[in-house]
């Protein structure tokens, strides 16, 4: 099981009705979608205002517990990042990730926040936040801009919640690729749970280890649903592509207390 995130966020739409839909809709009226744009010619990150991070570089879940919020990024910064992201598993789900983020924080601009909040339902999103954490320098004039995304939902179920680390990928054409590279994020609905958490290596010769573990558990089914995957990245010339994936699945019973 992966991305909860996403499937928990889904059975919220799914579960609200259509007169509440209807008003938050009339909340939300900002223009939050994202300008899709493979070349930026305005690209939004300076690099004086991210930390410059050596190489090789590891993201373990101690690096993602311990992130800073506090160098906060905004929604028109986020739109002018573009929409291409990694082709993989570690770039799909980010546009929600990003929307929702720009939902949010343009609410929070123009002073409907907390309007925003006051009307939520069950398993809508209450948090998001966007920050900055880091800088590598990838050689050939590629860089490495590494930012995150915090986000919670409302207290009740179906739950959900997460840090997840995004790397923007630039070359010297300001080009811009976006993945996931690091997390910690879970959610659940009774019975149903699961977490996610994504771990990575960032070699100094520009090779990139992306590990990651997810788990599902059902209260009512013994055993717990274990899936490992490995995404190895490199950087070919002016672009980062995914050379190899491998995925491992096995269900692991439970000890039965007595």
């Amino acid at each position: 099981m992966k991305n909860y995130i996403y499937f928990f966020a889904l059975v919220i739409c799914i579960s609200c009705s259509t007169e509440k839909s209807k008003e938050n809709d009339q909340l939300t009226t900002m223009d939050t979608a994202i300008v899709e744009n493979t070349i930026v010619t305005n690209f939004p990150f300076e690099e004086k205002d991210f930390k410059k991070l050596p190489l090789p570089f590891t993201m373990d879940t101690l690096f993602i517990q311990k992130v800073d919020s506090s160098n906060r990024i905004t929604y028109q910064q986020v739109r002018s990042l573009g929409i291409n992201f990694l082709k993989s598993e570690l770039g799909d789900g980010l546009s929600y990730d990003l929307n929702t983020f720009c939902e949010i924080d343009s609410l929070k601009q123009v002073g409907k926040y907390k309007n925003y909040v006051e009307h939520l339902d069950i398993g809508m999103t209450k948090k998001c936040i966007a920050f900055k954490l880091g800088l590598l320098d990838m050689g050939n004039n590629n860089k490495l801009f590494i930012w995150g995304i915090e986000v919670s939902s409302y207290e009740a179920c179906p739950y959900f919640s997460g840090t997840k680390i995004i790397a923007t990928f630039v070359n010297g054409e300001k080009e811009t690729t976006h993945f996931t590279i690091a997390e910690i994020s879970g959610g659940g609905d009774p019975p149903s749970s699961g977490n996610d958490q994504i771990t990575a290596i960032i070699e100094a010769d520009g090779k990139i280890r992306v590990d990651q573990i997810s788990i599902g558990d059902d209260s009512d089914v013994p055993g717990i649903d274990i899936t490992n995957k490995t995404y190895q990245l490199k950087i070919d010339g002016n672009r980062i592509v995914v050379v190899d994936t491998k995925t491992e699945e096995k269900s692991k019973e439970q000890e039965v207390a007595q």
